[in-house]
């Protein structure tokens, strides 16, 4: 857990707001190209983006069965500071809509919960918490001017899935981190096996060397979330996307016997930016691309929908 908590405060100290050189040398290649994909006269659309996947984290780890009645996880739920994850995802957004209409002119919008709405969201519980936040998304749009101009508006809000995903836990939903610790069986190393098989192995990545490793034991940083399209001007749903991604990292030289601790708080928030960033890109293009993240690059700041983001 100690890993988990620094990595949390690692990603609160990231630049709110930033672009990875090679996605902004992807997205202005990408525009230029595509400058000429409107006739003249023809008023390019305007998309408007917006990541609310919050600032919070899920960390749920297994544990050893005792009974049918209770589920064999503990779960908690740590904050973190400023808007990294959201900012992360809406970098993702931006190039993938760059790629997909690059014609198009982006506003970029920040988002967060107040205090009143984020209770509310605390104490309601899976899909009604889905629920309950994109309707105060919208409410909160509703107001705005400037939506008038622009054609549509894509949203990233965290999504809830009851069932195992992926031979992970249950009930996980938006970010968050996943340990499990209890091994089965053998562990391999086999590059040419499928992603799961009869011993209860799967396919991880060693996040040191970046080779595939076949073991029952990891930490996999997750992301659960739907794109929502709207009509900018009526808000009416025009489409829905779920999508669910995760990385599962085990090192098997690591001298640490608890499999959270193999990656360094760094790493652990490395990983979990670059898969909120990936997930969101993908979800405007496909998962048949790529994304790569390098070194931070500053971009314009993002103004808020209405009044002051926090």
């Amino acid at each position: 857990m100690r890993v988990v908590a620094a990595a949390v405060l690692a990603l609160g100290g990231l630049a709110s707001i930033t672009m990875s050189g090679a996605l902004a040398a992807t997205a202005a290649a990408a525009t230029s190209t595509g400058a000429s994909a409107t006739t003249p006269g023809e008023r390019p659309p305007v998309i408007a983006l917006m990541a609310a996947v919050g600032d919070r984290i899920t960390v749920v780890r297994q544990k050893p069965s005792v009974g049918t009645l209770l589920e064999p996880y503990t779960r908690r739920t740590l904050k973190v500071a400023g808007q990294a994850l959201n900012d992360a995802a809406l970098r993702g957004l931006a190039l993938g809509v760059s790629q997909e209409s690059p014609e198009a002119e982006q506003v970029l919008l920040r988002w967060t919960a107040n205090d009143e709405l984020m209770q509310r969201l605390e104490e309601a519980r899976g899909n009604e918490r889905d629920t309950m936040l994109l309707d105060a998304i919208i409410e909160h749009l509703r107001p705005v001017a400037d939506r008038q101009r622009w054609d549509r508006i894509e949203i990233i809000v965290p999504k809830y899935r009851r069932y195992e995903a992926n031979g992970m836990g249950t009930k996980l939903q938006g970010i968050g981190i996943y340990t499990q610790p209890l091994a089965r069986n053998i562990d391999l190393i086999d590059d040419s096996m499928g992603p799961g098989d009869d011993n209860g192995t799967q396919r991880v990545v060693n996040p040191t060397t970046g080779e595939v490793v076949r073991k029952s034991t990891f930490v996999a940083p997750f992301i659960f979330f739907e794109r929502v399209t709207l009509d900018a001007r009526t808000l009416h749903v025009l489409a829905r996307k779920q999508q669910f991604d995760a990385t599962k990292y085990n090192d098997p030289m690591s001298d640490e016997r608890d499999v959270s601790q193999h990656l360094t708080p760094a790493q652990m928030a490395e990983k979990l930016n670059y898969l909120v960033e990936r997930s969101a890109y993908q979800a405007i293009r496909g998962k048949g691309g790529t994304v790569d993240v390098t070194t931070p690059v500053p971009v314009q700041a993002m103004p808020a929908a209405s009044g002051t983001a926090r």
